[in-house]
């Protein structure tokens, strides 16, 4: 992969910095009005100056040779973002250009963790160090967002990977609580069930074979109905804020795209002292953006692939959450 090396002196304009910051995302089409945290990010970079192209991922060949995959990437510079509209990126027309020559990259890509996501990720991970990633892809695909509470014991609740049926059956008898059960590759709440200690083999059976070959396991927690679900949204070990989701009527899921309703909380000191074990352990793997969630004092999931909730953020807490993780990206950029 031939191409000249980003100078970081060349970006420098007066106290400002002028930045050249690729995105891998989704097809803009598939974004939700009001509800894409990567595009109120985009927003602020063009507003701050910073050059952003695009990359729709439908559009790229992630089977190819890593040196063909980088040869094909259709670039697309973003001219305009209107965050409430269905498709909210004005984009000029595809054109080739090196990967090499960009500061920051932006991994965008929503689950699930599949041949495609694990691919792209794999490709983006060859590219020099000196380019920053938020995430690092090299990482944020090898650690399940569910399963990454069980290194945080004295914050988490219990979580299990079961790798078997026998397993998974094993693990839902001896929960003396309702079990939450998890597809290790999916996200916001999309193939999870809630089994009890006396629901039939059978039933297990047929989740098993639907999401195996691994699920989590984590004990039903009462508050999740009660009071609800909170993700804290943490850039560069920085707190950026937190929004309290809270299932509709009936449910027992939270999550925005499953019906959740968003509220202001104010974080308990447990909770932000998770937060800083957390960001400052996944920091060194180059994990910056973060969405630690919490059901009461109980770290649930810790998200890493795509983290969201931004606006939901910024609606509960009258805030601008984009310009603090700007912030960030550029003192992330400074200390390299």
């Amino acid at each position: 992969m031939d191409g000249k090396i980003c100078d970081t002196s060349e970006i420098e304009l007066g106290n400002k910095m002028k930045l050249k910051v690729l995105i891998l995302g989704e097809p803009t089409r598939t974004m939700q009005p009001g509800l894409d945290t990567g595009v109120l990010i985009a927003s602020e970079m063009l507003r701050r100056g910073h050059l952003v192209d695009y990359i729709d991922s439908e559009q790229v060949d992630w089977r190819k040779e890593n040196k063909l995959y980088f040869a094909s990437l259709p670039f697309q510079r973003i001219t305009k973002v209107t965050p409430n509209q269905p498709e909210p990126f004005e984009l000029e027309l595809p054109r080739k250009d090196n990967v090499l020559d960009y500061h920051v990259v932006w991994q965008r890509l929503d689950p699930p963790v599949d041949g495609r996501y694990k691919s792209h990720m794999d490709h983006f991970s060859k590219l020099p160090s000196r380019i920053l990633q938020i995430n690092n892809p090299e990482w944020n695909w090898k650690l399940s967002e569910h399963l990454l509470p069980q290194n945080y014991p004295g914050f988490a609740i219990p979580t299990w990977e079961c790798g078997s049926l026998s397993e998974f059956v094993k693990c839902i008898r001896a929960n003396t609580k309702e079990s939450v059960v998890k597809p290790l590759h999916l996200y916001s709440g999309l193939g999870i069930e809630f089994f009890n200690t006396q629901t039939p083999e059978s039933e297990l059976m047929k989740y098993w074979e639907k999401w195996k070959p691994k699920v989590a396991v984590q004990p039903y927690i009462q508050e999740i109905t009660t009071q609800g679900d909170l993700r804290i949204l943490v850039m560069n070990k920085k707190v950026v804020g937190s929004v309290l989701r809270k299932p509709k009527s009936g449910s027992k899921l939270a999550n925005l795209h499953q019906g959740g309703s968003a509220h202001f909380f104010e974080p308990t000191e447990k909770q932000l002292q998770a937060c800083e074990v957390i960001s400052n352990d996944l920091f060194e793997k180059g994990l910056y953006l973060l969405g630690i969630d919490f059901i009461g004092d109980f770290l649930t999931e810790v998200n890493i692939t795509c983290p969201s909730a931004l606006p939901q953020i910024n609606q509960v807490m009258k805030i601008e959450g984009e310009k603090m993780i700007i912030d960030e990206m550029e003192a992330l950029v400074r200390s390299r």
